[in-house]
């Protein structure tokens, strides 16, 4: 029998807390099974104890997993299960060294899961490639900071596991490292000059972020003929709401036929309770729409992109950022930081504006000057949509495949 399966390995999968690496693994799972790939992804039970079950038409195995830490809080262990946790699965370990006509294992994840998956494809002289979503060499210092925070106070006994799976190789090791922010390619090839680094960009289904019904999500919460501004993104600090927040109280008062609506997974719930005690603070309640932990495949998403008129990306930093991607498919103007992976595809007032991401002032006169210059508006939106046909899942899953088969794109 042919060796044709694909194992996917993240961190977690459930569809209650999707984000950016989420989709890309669904899509590019859709996408492989129609290049004849059999797909399967192999995940820890991090936010969800079923074992098996097929979400969105790809089958998901989940496995039993810990942290190895004396002392770790379970405040701090739902934190670490909602970014950034090390977890230890040796349930994963068997599957993956027992499953059968493994082509390449694909991983998104480091750490003992990465660990792991070296092992066993050195013994079976399998490939695995490795993606990077979240900034392993280039994220910020406070974002880092974050990460590690719920470390704090608890002893790692599992230090002696992770030398002895060599988890600081699982880069270098790498049949090859798949960089989503061309800065950080370059970083990457820098440090591993043995490995193959390549820049393979996010993508996004074009097709149904055009389809929606502007008119529907204007009914549902009685917008009329307002200008609806649209941010995408988990609610948690890199995300940069309360920026944001500042520049849209302001807005209103020059501009007060004017919606903000806010769409993400809650990840951080003091920080979604500071966001709303925020909104009252400012006075500006009445006119922001809060849908929190909305899922990815709810039509109401895409009718929030249909309806808006401008898209809003306050991030202080992405490594790619896919719903800048969507808001071009909707035929949206987007602002957004000069930050990650975004300047590796948007031009400053051709295609998007940049603006300052630490300055309410700045987000506020980009904010005005689309609002009221329809013209420009109307150039960013149509340039948008010109460049985003080359983001199709079709074209980036074939550059992935081409990685698989050992060719070069």
């Amino acid at each position: 029998m042919a060796k044709n399966k694909i194992i996917q390995v993240p961190r977690r999968f459930v569809q209650q807390e999707w984000g950016g690496t989420e989709t890309v693994i669904i899509e590019t799972s859709h996408e492989l099974s129609k290049l004849g790939y059999d797909v399967e992804i192999f995940t820890s039970k991090v936010l969800s104890g079923i074992t098996r079950e097929n979400i969105l038409g790809v089958p998901v195995r989940r496995f039993s997993y810990f942290y190895p830490r004396l002392g770790l809080s379970r405040e701090n262990k739902i934190r670490l299960d909602m970014r950034g946790g090390n977890v230890f699965s040796p349930g994963f370990l068997l599957a993956v060294l027992f499953t059968r006509n493994i082509k390449v294992i694909h991983l998104h994840t480091g750490g003992f899961l990465g660990g792991f998956v070296r092992l066993v494809c050195r013994l079976r002289k399998i490939p695995y490639v490795l993606s990077i979503h979240g900034g392993a060499l280039d994220l910020p210092a406070q974002q880092l900071k974050e990460i590690v925070a719920p470390l704090k106070g608890s002893f790692n006994w599992g230090k002696i596991f992770e030398v002895a799976l060599r988890c600081d190789r699982v880069n270098r090791d790498a049949a090859a490292i798949i960089c989503v922010c061309e800065s950080e390619r370059e970083l990457m090839a820098k440090r591993y000059p043995q490995t193959k680094v390549v820049y393979v960009p996010n993508g996004v289904d074009i097709k149904r972020f055009a389809s929606g019904d502007a008119s529907r999500f204007k009914d549902k919460f009685v917008l009329g003929g307002k200008d609806i501004l649209l941010y995408v993104g988990g609610f948690y600090p890199q995300k940069n709401h309360f920026v944001l927040l500042e520049a849209f109280a302001e807005t209103v008062k020059s501009h007060p036929q004017t919606v903000l609506v806010l769409i993400g997974v809650a990840y951080d719930k003091a920080f979604y309770e500071k966001l709303t005690n925020q909104i009252a603070a400012l006075n500006i309640a009445a006119s922001v729409i809060l849908l929190p932990n909305l899922k990815f495949e709810d039509n109401m998403l895409i009718d929030a992109y249909a309806a808006a008129s401008v898209f809003v990306f306050p991030s202080k930093y992405e490594t790619f950022g896919i719903v800048a991607l969507e808001a071009w498919a909707a035929r949206k103007p987007v602002i957004c930081g000069k930050v990650g992976g975004l300047v590796s595809f948007i031009r400053d007032k051709e295609n998007g504006l940049f603006f300052d991401v630490d300055s309410a002032q700045d987000l506020q006169h980009k904010i005005a000057m689309l609002l009221d210059d329809k013209d420009l508006a109307a150039k960013l939106a149509h340039n948008g949509a010109v460049e985003v046909q080359n983001y199709s899942w079709s074209k980036i899953t074939e550059k992935l495949a081409a990685i698989y088969e050992g060719k070069e794109i």
